[in-house]
């Protein structure tokens, strides 16, 4: 299993990476920069490099927490996100679940990067990784799978 991954993944570094192309700022920051300690992240495992996953990792960790800010600003009125996800800004009722299910994923991303950081200080490759596909399946995907891909037209991601 660990091998067909490893597999995957290096397959998948070869291939082009659109990286959130299209998407409003602030968003598309935030999410590219997530997305670059992720990669970094599998890049130090692959590596070996303990020390970095730490480091990259705790990134992680502290952009996680900037996603209620650039997801939910002060005013929903001027919240490009909702316009692309059609989001009704007067809707307090959806927001507010929208919100709280986010807060569910930051903590999840920050709990699951924190157990990256702890797996990575055994300095043992078959956990970190295996460490760090769970906070990819269970934060970042199932992330894009109930939210963005729900609430964004397909043309626009």
């Amino acid at each position: 299993m660990l091998l067909i991954l490893l597999t995957l993944f290096w397959q998948m570094a070869d291939e082009k990476v659109v990286t959130h192309e299209h998407v409003d700022e602030p968003t598309q920051v935030l999410m590219s920069e997530i997305a670059k300690r992720v990669s970094n992240i599998l890049d130090g495992i692959l590596a070996g490099s303990f020390k970095y996953v730490a480091q990259e990792a705790g990134a992680v960790v502290d952009q996680s927490y900037k996603i209620n800010a650039t997801f939910f600003p002060v005013d929903p009125k001027e919240n490009k996100w909702f316009k692309r996800a059609k989001i009704d800004p007067n809707d307090s009722e959806k927001i507010t679940r929208l919100k709280e299910e986010f807060n569910g994923y930051l903590k999840g991303i920050a709990t699951s990067a924190l157990a990256v950081q702890k797996a990575a200080a055994s300095y043992n490759q078959e956990t970190t990784f295996k460490s760090f596909i769970n906070m990819v399946e269970k934060t970042c995907f199932e992330c894009h799978n109930n939210v963005r891909d729900k609430q964004i037209p397909i043309e626009n991601r």
